[in-house]
């Protein structure tokens, strides 16, 4: 992903270059899907590194994030060699149910709705949801809103993010509830922001390290701010939310999987993430 890209066309920002592969992965390897366009969990770099893995299917390109670190220590715990395969967030589920990769690392959360299509490991981040909203009217919050702040602050405001999200979900199922309005969703967190940014929409629901590189990826953070929440606004079932990776159902690799996170500590995984979200600084989310 190139710096400042979210500025750029949505089209330029979502393309896949080139699709998976047709054929059934055997579990071998970790044939990883994710967007390469979602920093700091995963984005794009034109040149390798110390902290990139090259996209297989994208020739000359490679991937860096928090996922890609993960994926590494993965690697050396379980044994098996790691390919990176790039596709659109629509297509992960898909994709993994056909056999063109075995396993998604890509920020996705735990739903009941997924889990009816797929299975899922434990937790490798603990995330926090918040609103990105304009600067000023960010600074103006210098508490986390509660209930009734959150309410006074929403109401007849729109408020959008990326389709099949669950932070899109949360807007509809929570927020709407609120008083918010439900702007139509769009195709990335990248056009979401510009949404923001420009005024078409009042607010974005992000992750906290997403919303923070896009912060800091617009103009040094003196346009766009971040505004956080009681979680408990969420609701019991929402206010601890958790990233985790995807595999098919009944996938032996599950258990390898999460025998391998376990060996991940917690300082090492908030290393990670402030060290992805440290390099993303200047890209989008």
């Amino acid at each position: 992903m190139k710096r400042n890209a979210y500025l750029l066309p949505v089209a330029l920002l979502g393309i896949v270059l080139a699709g998976c592969s047709n054929s059934t992965v055997n579990d071998d390897a970790l044939v990883v899907g994710l967007e390469c366009n979602y920093a700091p969990f995963n984005w794009t770099e034109n040149a390798g590194n110390d902290f990139t893995l090259p996209i297989a299917n994208h020739a000359g390109s490679y991937a860096d994030g928090y996922d890609i670190q993960i994926a590494k220590l993965l690697s050396e715990k379980t044994g098996k060699k790691v390919e990176i395969r790039q596709t659109v967030w629509e297509s992960l589920v898909p994709d993994l149910q056909s056999g063109s990769i075995n396993c998604i690392i890509a920020g996705m959360t735990d739903t009941e709705e997924r889990e009816k299509s797929i299975d899922f490991t434990g937790e490798y981040y603990r995330s926090e949801l918040v609103l990105v909203t304009k600067k000023d009217v960010a600074d103006a919050q210098s508490a986390p809103l509660d209930k009734s702040s959150f309410a006074a602050f929403v109401k007849g405001k729109q408020i959008e993010s990326q389709n099949q999200t669950l932070t899109d979900e949360i807007i509809e199922n929570v927020f709407v509830s609120f008083g918010a309005i439900h702007n139509k969703p769009v195709t990335s967190f990248a056009l979401a922001a510009t949404d923001v940014a420009n005024g078409s929409a009042f607010a974005m629901t992000a992750e906290l390290p997403v919303a923070e590189s896009i912060v800091a990826s617009n103009a040094n953070g003196t346009t766009l701010g971040i505004v956080h929440l009681d979680q408990s606004i969420l609701g019991d079932s929402l206010k601890e939310l958790g990233v985790s990776i995807g595999v098919k159902k009944n996938s032996a690799l599950k258990s390898a999987l999460n025998s391998a996170l376990a060996a991940i500590d917690t300082a090492t995984r908030t290393s990670l993430i402030e060290a992805a979200l440290a390099r993303s600084s200047g890209k989008s989310a």
